[in-house]
């Protein structure tokens, strides 16, 4: 027999959708990243449009959780497991708002992320946004020709820092020390809030110097108004405006390229590490995987034939 008290919570409990705003002021209220509150947000929005619009919080159920995690099983493992990291956050949250008391999340088995092989650029690769970069910029209007200037600006400092994009977005000229001619991550862009300084290399301080004074004002690489551009924007240059000059590659490509290098011209792993901003020096150590010099010794033993 159901107890009474508990068919009055079930139905005194309140709708999902409504508890959103409530749920993301706390996140904001803690300084959680806005990109991650963000990402919560559309993450439980989704749920609870799987779940039918008029769901309430005792809805969520460790049922409701495993159905929705075999219905998502053809997104990628990373992606459900940021769903299901913002469904622990909201039952969390919703027991410290009182709104339930038990915490349906705790059996959740997060999906297991196969680790993939760093993905640098290609030598061929290299020269070709080399080409780019170097080009000399078309006839264009002032403000086509500022958006141009802005998108190259952006990969050299990819390219040369291993900053994520979301960081390049971010990134303000206060953060940014030319004369000593390195550049502050803050905890509002870098990932998991790890502030950091990477030093700039002296082709970015070249390209940054071009901006006069006067107008190193909020976004190093963004709207003309200082306005920072959004994550997507920066991935949009890659798909169009490399794409279109005729090199089809990721924004992350560049993070790769810029950790391989390093290795491959005698920067020991601490550093890549710290310029990264890896959390775990593990991860670091994977780029070593694409490194080959280390096994070409040995396989240069092997014979010509081995017929002979």
């Amino acid at each position: 027999m159901v107890d009474v008290h508990s068919r009055l919570a079930v139905a005194s409990a309140p709708k999902v959708l409504g508890t959103i705003e409530s749920f993301s002021a706390a996140l904001a209220a803690r300084k959680v990243r806005d990109h991650t509150v963000a990402t919560y947000v559309a993450a439980l929005r989704r749920f609870a449009a799987w779940l039918g619009d008029e769901c309430t919080i005792a809805d969520i159920t460790p049922d409701a959780i495993g159905r929705y995690q075999i219905a998502r099983r053809a997104c990628a493992a990373a992606t459900i497991g940021k769903e299901l990291s913002a469904l622990r956050a909201y039952c969390r949250w919703c027991i410290r708002a009182r709104l339930r008391s038990d915490d349906p999340t705790l059996e959740i088995e997060f999906p297991k992320r196969r680790k993939r092989l760093p993905r640098p650029l290609k030598r061929e690769e290299l020269r070709q946004l080399e080409e780019i970069l170097v080009r000399p910029a078309p006839v264009l209007d002032v403000k086509r020709r500022r958006i141009w200037e802005r998108n190259r600006r952006i990969v050299i400092v990819l390219l040369y820092t291993g900053l994520r994009r979301t960081e390049v977005a971010g990134l303000v000229w206060n953060d940014v020390y030319l004369d000593d001619a390195y550049l502050l991550v803050g905890r509002e862009t870098a990932k998991g809030g790890r502030e950091r300084s990477v030093p700039l290399h002296p082709r970015v301080v070249a390209e940054l110097v071009t901006t006069p004074i006067v107008r190193r004002r909020g976004a190093v690489a963004g709207h003309p108004d200082g306005r920072c551009l959004s994550h997507k924007s920066i991935g949009a240059i890659f798909e169009r405006w490399l794409a279109d000059a005729g090199l089809r590659i990721s924004a992350h490509k560049l993070r790769h390229t810029a950790a391989t290098q390093l290795l491959m011209r005698g920067a020991d792993l601490r550093e890549v590490q710290e310029t990264l901003g890896h959390a775990d020096i593990r991860t670091t150590e994977g780029y070593t995987a694409v490194i080959p010099e280390r096994q070409r010794a040995a396989i240069n033993r092997l014979p010509e034939r081995f017929d002979t």
